[in-house]
Order: C-alpha cells, then sequence, then structure tokens
C-alpha cells in the first residue's frame, strides 16, 4: 500500500490560494494522466469497500471528481454507479436530499 500511496503523492499537484486565498487546490489530473497512478487510485478504493462495506449495491460520485473514479471503482465492485449532481443539473424525474452547510444550504439530486 505505501508504494502505491507514494506513487499517486508524487502526482498531486498542490495550487495555494486557489481558487481563493488560503485554500490549497489538490491538482489529481496527474494522476489520470499515468496509468499506473489511476490503476494504484482504484486498487486502494476497491481495497477499503471491500473491507469497510463488505455489501456494496450502488457507487455514487459526486460532480465531478466522483464522475471520474466513481464509475472505476463500481466496475471493480461489480455494482451499478449514480451520479450525483446539484438541483437543476439533471433533467427527467429525480430523487433528492437537501443538507445544510455552515455556509449555505444544498441539494444533490440522482436518478
Amino acid at each position: 500500500m505505501a508504494g502505491k500511496l507514494d506513487l499517486i503523492s508524487k502526482c498531486i499537484r498542490t495550487f495555494p490560494d486557489f481558487p481563493t486565498k488560503g485554500i490549497p487546490f489538490k491538482d489529481i489530473f496527474p494522476v489520470l494522466k499515468d496509468p499506473k497512478a489511476l490503476a494504484a487510485v482504484t486498487d486502494l478504493f476497491e481495497e477499503h469497500a471491500r473491507r469497510a462495506y463488505p455489501q456494496v449495491d450502488l457507487i455514487v460520485g459526486l460532480d465531478a471528481r466522483g464522475f471520474l473514479f466513481g464509475p472505476l471503482l463500481a466496475q471493480r465492485l461489480g455494482v451499478g454507479f449514480a451520479p450525483i449532481r446539484k438541483k437543476g443539473k439533471l433533467p427527467g424525474p429525480t430523487l433528492s436530499v437537501a443538507y445544510s452547510l455552515e455556509y449555505a444550504k444544498v441539494t444533490l439530486v440522482y436518478k
């Protein structure tokens, strides 16, 4: 596991103060460009999911990073994938859940 984490860590770049001062943006796109790093991330997600959640029925992924890794994990686990987006971003009937953050109320929807 340590070797996989090292490989992944070397691919992630940090941009300080982006998008605003005090926020360190973690750029994961280099992980997606490196097949070995992407496989390592997927391996670690799969190992964690199988260990922590022995019965998985569906993987859900939050817009947008969840869309990148969620389908890969779902395929590995042999289950479906459901994308979750902000309210108003999916057409047709949807299910939703609302919750409060310390600074806003948010509604997420999925099909």
